[in-house]
């Protein structure tokens, strides 16, 4: 007989409010006349719950497996060996992202929230971003927090007129009107008052799309296409400045003099493909921001935009220029930041630190798929690229945050043993559990994951030795998409523990926590505890100075507040 020929392939369909990776073949194609469920695998203990819930069209589970000795325990839990050919993995997409939060803010905050944004609708943005004379990091987070300001502006604006253009996902009218009625009675940045902060957030996103460099009106670091590895990518930039002034520096070389493909420690390693979702993400968010406001800006530079995401998580098979989701491990179901080679060069495999950046880059990805599909609303050809974006952004995201939950938040005191691995040939066998599994054995005592690694998990990070910046790096940023991210169990087990290592940051190392802006995280994770009051008076209490820092984590005080405000109120862990 002829042999089974190895096959892998992946199809998926990403319509919301449910995805399914469908065909997830990861075994063999069989020969003519022949059984293709032959194939054995290992399954993670999230495959083996999915799994067990779908039926094949015979009425039988798509797998069985009759022997409890084939299971073992591995880095990423328990796993079983599972026969058949085709894994159907579907994936809940949960509410669709959203600019806005499940509620709106509360009418007590809206007060300390219109002043907020009195000041920072003035935000002074750095001439070197303007410039594009920056790295692609520390840029994209100026930006996304420029574009959260206007955002939340225009949510109150929204309110002051009676809300009735917002959806809530979770508040009834009695909530709304209550958060309406307070920001009636409050002074809120008008359009005009919020033009010029829009303008430069405008020039700021597109210098980095145009092409050709400083000389043709791009960015002094500019991007440019890699046809080697199919990428797009930043040059980088060789600073130099005026002692007396840093900020106000400029880029003395041009392409193809490029300091960010000579280095890998160069901009974070952008020119070797590491924390490209990291980096894309924000300037993604950044500009759905800019064209829903600016439709004409949208339509003009959207094919641009598409490059971001193209880099990142390109869907398409006919696309020559780029790969399919550059970062995506669909086996584990999470992202990875290593790129071509990691600055340590280490021999755990490809890494990833900030679980909750990789999350964000693809709830950019999804939001701005929504807000050009309203640009595009007249063009049908654009109209369907453009909800591809949001699906698969909506897909990615929801991946990301089961991956997140899995192997960087750590709790729980049921174990993965406790999953039923008796998985019968009907679905009288399957067990549904609510109950979070931890993925790692007791011994590792730490409640986050700072890098994972391929064939280790450790806590630390790329940047800092103190405890709080692995906890930290989790958390950020403080968008939307945290209700989703934070399961408020895991945050009230964490809060504490964070706020003794901010306390010892502070203590240990002059002020680290509060200087570098973590101590604003610690009042958002107190909010995701249900404490709203106090996280609102612990982010009151940090000094304004840190919010205008790149140490400020990305966040203005007025998105802070907001994001508190936002928060349930002291939810009940049965009712999750």
């Amino acid at each position: 007989a002829p042999p089974a020929v190895a096959t892998s392939s992946l199809r998926a369909t990403v319509e919301p409010p449910k995805a399914t990776i469908t065909d997830m073949s990861l075994g063999v194609e069989a020969p003519k006349n022949q059984k293709d469920d032959a194939f054995i695998m290992f399954a993670l203990p999230h495959h083996l719950e999915t799994l067990a819930s779908v039926t094949r069209e015979d009425g039988r589970n798509q797998f069985t497996y009759d022997d409890d000795s084939l299971c073992l325990h591995s880095f990423h839990g328990r796993t079983c060996l599972v026969h058949g050919s085709v894994w159907n993995l579907p994936v809940e997409h949960g509410t669709p992202q959203s600019f806005l939060a499940d509620r709106p803010p509360s009418a007590e905050a809206i007060p300390s929230i219109a002043e907020a944004l009195s000041e920072d609708v003035q935000f002074q943005m750095n001439p070197n971003i303007i410039r594009g004379a920056v790295d692609t990091y520390f840029s994209g987070k100026i930006l996304a927090k420029m574009g959260r300001i206007i955002e939340i502006n225009e949510e109150l604006q929204n309110l002051q007129s009676g809300g009735k253009e917002l959806s809530y996902a979770d508040a009834d009218d009695v909530v709304v009107k209550e958060s309406a009625s307070a920001a009636a009675e409050v002074t809120i940045p008008s359009e005009e008052d919020v033009e010029p902060l829009l303008d430069d957030l405008q020039q700021a996103v597109e210098v980095f799309l145009n092409s050709g460099g400083k000389e043709n009106g791009g960015g002094e670091a500019e991007f440019i296409y890699d046809a080697t590895w199919g990428g797009f990518i930043n040059c980088g930039c060789k600073y130099t400045f005026d002692p007396k002034d840093e900020h106000n520096g400029t880029c003395s070389n041009t392409f193809p003099d490029c300091p960010a493909l000579d280095s890998v420690n160069e901009n974070f390693g952008n020119g070797w493909y590491n924390d490209h979702h990291f980096h894309y993400g924000y300037h993604i968010y950044a500009a759905a921001i800019v064209a829903k406001h600016r439709p004409e800006w949208g339509r003009k530079y959207y094919e641009r935009i598409l490059l971001y995401i193209r880099d990142i998580a390109n869907p398409s098979t006919e696309d020559e220029y780029f790969p399919m989701f550059r970062q995506k491990d669909w086996y584990l179901g999470n992202s990875w930041a290593a790129g071509l080679m990691s600055m340590e060069l280490s021999p755990h495999g490809r890494e990833q630190e900030s679980s909750s950046e990789a999350i964000a880059a693809y709830e950019g990805i999804a939001l701005f798929g929504d807000v050009m599909m309203d640009v595009f609303a007249e063009d049908e050809g654009k109209l369907e690229s453009s909800r591809l974006v949001r699906n698969v952004g909506e897909f990615l995201t929801s991946m990301e945050v089961s991956a997140a939950n899995r192997y960087w938040h750590v709790w729980g005191s049921k174990g993965d043993e406790e999953i039923s691995t008796s998985v019968s040939s009907s679905n009288n066998g399957a067990t549904k559990h609510k109950a979070h599994i931890n993925t790692y054995p007791k011994n590792y005592p730490k409640h986050v994951v700072g890098m994972m690694y391929d064939t280790m998990a450790s806590f630390q990070t790329w940047f800092a030795p103190q405890d709080v910046v692995s906890y930290g790096i989790q958390l950020i940023p403080l968008t939307s998409v945290a209700e989703r991210r934070d399961d408020p169990e895991w945050a009230s087990i964490l809060y504490p523990i964070y706020a003794k290592s901010c306390k010892k940051a502070n203590e240990g190392s002059s002020g680290f926590c509060e200087d570098n802006g973590w101590s604003i995280l610690q009042a958002g994770l107190l909010a995701e505890t249900g404490e709203i009051e106090e996280a609102l008076e612990l982010a009151s209490d940090v000094p304004h100075d840190v919010y205008l820092t790149d140490g400020g984590c990305g966040n203005s005080l007025s998105n802070t507040l907001w994001f508190i405000s936002t928060r349930r109120q002291s939810p009940s862990i049965s009712e999750r």
